[in-house]
Order: C-alpha cells, then structure tokens, then sequence
C-alpha cells in the first residue's frame, strides 16, 4: 500500500525512544479514525493488487496526478493537492492543521459524477473550479469515479489473509449513459510471478453487468454483494444471473 494519504497513517509510531508513546489506541478519536481508515484499505486491496500488477505489465502508475488521466484540462497541471489512486478513485487530503473543509476540484469540466466512497451519494461540484468539502477530524475524502467498476473485499478483517478468504463484493459507479467498467487481477497473492492468475473484466451498460473472465487460476471466493450506483430511481422489476431469475 503506497500513497501520502494512507503511507503516514500506517508508518510506526514512535521512531526514537525518547519520544513519547504515539499508539493509536492511545486517544479515542484516533482509534476511531484508524479503524475506518484501514477498513477502507482492505475493502480497496483487490483494487490496489489490480494496479501494481498493472504497473509491473503495462508500467501504468498506480498513483496519478490527476492530468494524467484528464490532459485536455489544463486547470489541473498545477494540482499538487489532490491525486487520483488508478483511474477510479479521487483522494483531497487536509493538508491544513486544525482545518475543518478542504477544497478540491473535480476533473471531467462537469461531464463526470463525483461519487462519495462512504456514502455513495453524488458530490455536489463545481465544474473546472475548486468546491468546499466537509472535512471532519479523523476523515479521509475519498470519491469514487463515474463509469468504474471495482472488485472489493465484502468483508475487511483482523489481518489481510482472513480478508483474502472472505468473499468479495463489487462496486458499479455508472456514468449518466449506464456505462461502467473496470478490470480486476486475481492470484494467490503470495506466489512469486509468473503464476496462475485470473484477469476479470467488469461491463455494465443498458440495465446489464457482464463479467467476463480469462486466465487460469481457480477465483475460490465467492462474489457476495453487487452494488449499483447510478441506477435509474425506478426500482428494477427483476434480476437475472446467467439467464435465470435471481433470489432477492
């Protein structure tokens, strides 16, 4: 796990003994905010795994200035503030002590839907222009990208290898057209490469989510929860899997 907005949360506490003990536990609001921090982190490792392996094949940096995936949109040439973890989701950090909002921009010039990662509803933003954002002590702004689809862990637990044997879950950002997509490397986690994988590629579009899978590693856990965002208010009248009705 790398990137400026989880690196310092995660490095050790005290790195000299004169200082004082610094543990989490220590202070209440701290446990708390390091609970919901690395909750997220290990719900995201599917993710996160998807874009080192991508680094190691294609050389595509896991963390992205946020022109490299918007480089028709001048304004963010000079964003140092903010990044983007692959393409799919946005981190604005408080880098101000003591400061209650931050302000950050959302690239796409109002074409894309800003989405908040905690509660899945739409930001409302300003397009090609800084918008104020609550930043409550102990938060992390994170958002998720219109026209994603990102294989999660359901369940994050104690340490990473019980999170891995949990089953996953999906989450489907569409954009205003119903599209999405999104892509997902699947190994053992341990094995040095080359080693049996899976590559599972995500397409939603017209009221329909297709996955698809090519490789050769048996995927042992099961997909748990599917979520949709951005679907039409109406409720769906029914829910097929492989052709056949789904049980709700």
């Amino acid at each position: 796990m790398s990137g400026g907005w989880e690196s310092g949360h995660y490095q050790a506490c005290s790195v000299a003994r004169r200082l004082p003990l610094q543990e989490p536990y220590r202070w209440d609001s701290v446990a708390s905010a390091s609970r919901i921090a690395m909750k997220v982190r290990y719900s995201m490792l599917p993710y996160w795994y998807t874009l080192f392996a991508n680094a190691s094949l294609y050389g595509s940096p896991p963390i992205r200035a946020l022109f490299y995936e918007f480089p028709d949109e001048p304004e963010l040439f000079g964003i140092d503030n903010q990044c983007l973890v692959g393409r799919d989701i946005l981190i604005t950090p408080v880098l101000t002590p003591n400061a209650s909002t931050v302000d950050g921009i959302f690239p796409g010039c109002g074409r894309n839907i800003g989405r908040d990662w905690y509660t899945h509803s739409v930001v409302d933003t300003t397009a090609g222009a800084n918008s104020t954002l609550d930043a409550p002590l102990g938060h992390i702004n994170v958002y998720i990208r219109d026209g994603s689809a990102m294989l999660l862990h359901a369940q994050p637990d104690y340490t990473t290898a019980e999170t891995r044997a949990g089953p996953y879950s999906l989450l489907v950002s569409q954009a205003s057209d119903g599209y999405a997509f999104g892509t997902a490397y699947v190994d053992d986690g341990e094995s040095v490469p080359p080693t049996p994988h899976m590559t599972l590629t995500f397409r939603a579009r017209k009221g329909k989510l297709t996955i698809a899978a090519v490789g050769n590693y048996d995927v042992e856990q099961k997909l748990e929860i599917v979520t949709v965002l951005g679907a039409r208010s109406r409720q769906p009248r029914e829910v097929k899997l492989n052709g056949k009705k789904a049980d709700s």
